[in-house]
């Protein structure tokens, strides 16, 4: 009897779930509807503020290109002095 009633349980919260279920129709017209009322606003930057951000940025890949390369240099000395240790013994 414990099993019957657990059965019968389970088909009513099934039911329950599918009249609760929306159809794609209903869910495609929710998202397009919120696409539309979604707007981003961006803060409006001076000429003055927008020359000093770019000026940042530029500043800052130059210094990451700067280390980039050091490091290149440094990880091809390392290997020259293994090659030359192993050619050596």
């Amino acid at each position: 009897m414990g099993f019957s009633g657990h059965a019968t349980q389970v088909l009513k919260s099934n039911r329950l779930l599918l009249k609760k279920s929306r159809s794609f129709r209903e869910l495609r017209k929710d998202y397009i509807d919120y696409s539309q009322e979604t707007k981003l606003h961006f803060k409006e930057l001076t000429d003055l503020e927008r020359k000093v951000v770019r000026d940042k940025i530029r500043a800052q890949a130059k210094k990451d290109n700067i280390q980039e390369i050091g490091f290149y240099i440094l990880s091809l000395a390392i290997v020259l002095g293994i090659f030359y240790a192993i050619y050596q013994f």
